[in-house]
Order: C-alpha cells, then structure tokens, then sequence
C-alpha cells in the first residue's frame, strides 16, 4: 500500500527542499498567509495569522509532515 507521500512524489527531503511562507495582498488591505514547501506540500491559507503559519512551516520543515 502506498502512502500518501508516495502518492504525490518522494515526500519531504530536509537536504534538498526548503520551506516558505507565501504572503498574498487581498483587495480589502488584509494579508493572507500560507506556508509552502519546495517538495510540493502546502497549508491552508489563513487570513492575518502570520505566526501561526510561521509554526506551520517550522514543523514541515522538521517533521516532514
């Protein structure tokens, strides 16, 4: 049985991929934020919650999950 990382490709390497955090402008002057990863995983995006997402993308990075 596959995993679903290896649904999606080879998972999370923590030599190879890096983790991020993609801001976006809404039109009503809120940000959006959400954290992304090289190794194609993703949150959800979250309105003006920039340290939550923040935590997000520390714990894929160190996890892989």
């Amino acid at each position: 049985m596959f995993g679903l990382s290896n649904l999606f490709g080879a998972g999370h390497d923590p030599e190879a991929d890096s983790a991020y955090v993609q801001p976006y402008a809404l039109a009503d002057g809120s940000r959006a934020y959400q954290a992304r990863c090289s190794c194609g995983w993703f949150s959800d995006i979250y309105i003006d919650d920039l340290q939550f997402v923040r935590d997000l993308r520390q714990q894929h990075a160190d996890t892989g999950q």
